[in-house]
């Protein structure tokens, strides 16, 4: 049986999902803890770590963005399946 439309959905959220927890997991976010004096580029050590810093809420907020996305499929597939398993004269 080819998937539904609701397959497909739930399939599209969790490679976001796994997308997500890959940018949770990234050891750039955390670059500013080992990043020391001796290991900046740029104008100075202090903008070098407020980027590296910045760099990594980017990716959190990202992180999110897809999580939340991924919720949003899986509702729209559960709301798909909900309607096809209506009667076809309430639909």
């Amino acid at each position: 049986m080819p998937p539904t439309p609701a397959d497909r959905l739930r399939l599209r959220a969790a490679a976001l999902l796994v997308l997500a927890d890959h940018l949770r997991e990234l050891s750039a976010r955390t670059t500013t803890v080992d990043a020391g004096s001796d290991t900046w580029v740029g104008p100075s050590p202090q903008s070098c770590s407020d980027d590296l810093r910045a760099r990594g809420r980017g990716l959190a907020t990202h992180s999110d963005g897809l999580a939340r996305e991924a919720r949003r499929l899986q509702r729209l597939a559960d709301d798909l399946d909900a309607q096809a398993a209506l009667p076809p004269s309430v639909r």
